[in-house]
């Protein structure tokens, strides 16, 4: 038992929960760092085209260049593992930089502007890719560079919507076992940090998309801001109209009536129709990250059930060398002390039996 014990005491079962490494934290917090700038720089390269350009359709692709890389940038950086952060951004810089390239479907889509969106989305993918150089070991590096080679190739941008294969799936589906997700979740206070840090991207975000999609939508329903002021100055003259005519002609008033209603409801249908389709925008990115978030719950609760199955195997593994070695040991000592008994039988039984014999042959020879 004693020895059983003592074999015992070797084993110790560890908890999956493990900080994150000093790489990883560099690797989060540096890839939204990233995010942020690119942003930034989409928004005043948005604001410029608006400004400047008089195409209205390089208005509208820029409204739409901003929703959605903001919207991809933001989803790439909010992973829940950071290398896996790190991966997505670098693929989605890429595919930006194929996208907005010479020969890319969005080559010709921002007018004079298109060579300032190429430098952005190339600044973004130079970056991002220069930081997965710095954190990830040369080896390292040449495998994550050949996956996200293979990955723009095979899944490029089509539009701007930016529809984007899973990365997450791909990745794990290449990496296999060697994908460990649970490693990379850190403690509970380093989760509930990245959290905060993920609510507080999406707090500063979301409604710059909001009014984005909006205005999108009021466009797209050819209703301007331009339309607006038009139409809300329509409304006062009418309005003034009325005030004038109301005393000397009671026909006059009621036609003037008519047209105010009917310009207040053709107002009113316009901006009804522009709620709902900023209402829809804000359900459509709710909904994509509800999706988000389940499918990387899904797979963290997968590599969980791995890692606790490989921790009892573990452990069943361990314990059965224990019993084994403790009984080989046992059985060693046992044969060990039957052999020492019996050694002890044979020197205390001969030792007897020769002083006897000693002693009466030294007898028998003075006799003779």
């Amino acid at each position: 038992m004693c020895l059983v014990l003592a074999g015992c005491s070797l084993v110790s079962l560890k908890s999956p929960e493990r900080p994150l490494s000093q790489r990883d934290l560099d690797a989060r917090l540096l890839t939204r760092e990233l995010e942020a700038r690119f942003v930034a720089d989409v928004a005043r390269c948005t604001q410029d085209m608006l400004s400047t350009e008089s195409d209205l359709n390089v208005h509208d692709n820029a409204l739409r260049w901003q929703l959605a890389a903001v919207a991809e940038s933001r989803r790439a950086a909010t992973r829940i593992t950071p290398m896996l952060s790190l991966v997505d951004s670098w693929a989605l810089g890429v595919q930006m930089q194929a996208f907005v390239g010479e020969g890319g479907a969005g080559a010709a889509l921002f007018g004079n502007h298109q060579q300032a969106v190429r430098d952005i989305s190339a600044a973004f993918a130079t970056d991002i890719t220069a930081l997965a150089q710095r954190l990830l070991a040369p080896r390292e590096f040449a495998g994550y560079r050949q996956f996200i080679a293979q990955y723009v190739r095979q899944h490029p941008l089509q539009d701007l919507t930016f529809a984007r294969a899973s990365v997450l799936e791909l990745w794990s589906r290449d990496r296999g076992m060697d994908a460990s997700l649970v490693d990379a979740l850190g403690t509970i206070p380093q989760a509930l940090a990245d959290l905060a840090d993920r609510a507080a991207i999406y707090g500063d975000t979301e409604p710059g998309q909001v009014m984005l999609s909006t205005r999108l939508a009021l466009r797209d329903a050819g209703y301007s801001g331009g339309d607006v002021q038009a139409a809300l100055r329509q409304l006062d003259e009418r309005l003034a109209r009325l005030s004038t005519v109301a005393e000397t002609a009671p026909q006059l008033v009621r036609e003037a009536e008519a047209q105010v209603r009917a310009s207040l409801r053709d107002v009113l249908n316009r901006l009804d129709d522009s709620s709902r389709a900023a209402a829809a925008a804000v359900h459509s990115e709710r909904t994509a990250l509800f999706a988000d978030l389940q499918s990387e719950r899904t797979a963290v609760v997968a590599a969980v059930d791995v890692q606790r199955r490989a921790l009892a195997a573990d452990a069943a593994r361990i314990a059965d060398q224990v019993v084994k070695s403790s009984g080989d040991e046992v059985a060693r000592v046992t044969r060990e002390a039957l052999l020492l008994l019996v050694l002890l039988a044979v020197v205390v039984l001969a030792l007897p039996f020769a002083a006897g014999y000693a002693v009466g042959r030294s007898r028998r020879e003075p006799m003779r």
